[in-house]
């Protein structure tokens, strides 16, 4: 099983930097960074860029740590790493609180940091078979991808992208995931 989450994270890290230079890009507005969206399999990924005021090693630091995650999304109820295989990667699972009629979501991931020179990173994520029971009245969703792009600007200045294309699963309308998902960048 190693070998095949070790080869996944591998191949989400590729995916991220094809979609990274990806020319189906559209703009999908401003607020609270440079928004972007794209139909992927019937599927709307986004895409979120801004130049945060930190340097790089600051915000690869803090967005390598899981706690980071609960800070960064109030909806996130449940992290917990299931498997880590130091400097290589790492199983996550992770909650989210549903919104009324919504049910709760779940997913379990492989994630994995990439370091290619001091002026850029990549921090990647997609679903895995990791054998982890489903919970009672969560739906278990899959993200396809998810992922951070950092690069080093300045001294002082980076760069954040962040890559999202997830389904939600469960008997959420399709427009209402759409709407979700083109803004969750």
């Amino acid at each position: 099983m190693d070998d095949q989450l070790n080869q996944t994270s591998l191949k989400v890290i590729q995916r991220i930097k094809e979609l990274e230079v990806h020319e189906g890009w559209k703009p999908n507005g401003n607020k609270p960074c440079d928004m972007f969206k794209m139909e992927i399999e019937n599927r709307i990924a986004s895409k979120g860029t801004a130049i945060v005021p930190y340097n790089i090693e600051k915000i690869y630091e803090f967005l390598g740590k899981e706690e980071t995650l609960l800070k960064l999304n109030p909806m996130l109820s449940e992290m917990k790493i299931l498997h880590n295989v130091e400097g290589e990667y790492r199983v996550n699972y992770m909650r989210y609180k549903g919104v009324w009629p919504v049910a709760d979501r779940d997913f379990v991931n492989v994630a994995r940091k990439l370091r290619e020179d001091e002026g850029k990173a990549y921090i990647g994520t997609t679903s895995c078979n990791y054998p982890f029971p489903a919970v009672d009245k969560v739906v278990r969703g899959e993200v396809y991808i998810g992922g951070y792009i950092i690069e080093k600007i300045d001294e002082s200045n980076t760069r954040v992208t962040y890559i999202s294309d997830a389904d939600m699963k469960g008997s959420i309308p399709g427009m209402v995931k759409n709407t979700l998902s083109s803004k969750q960048g």
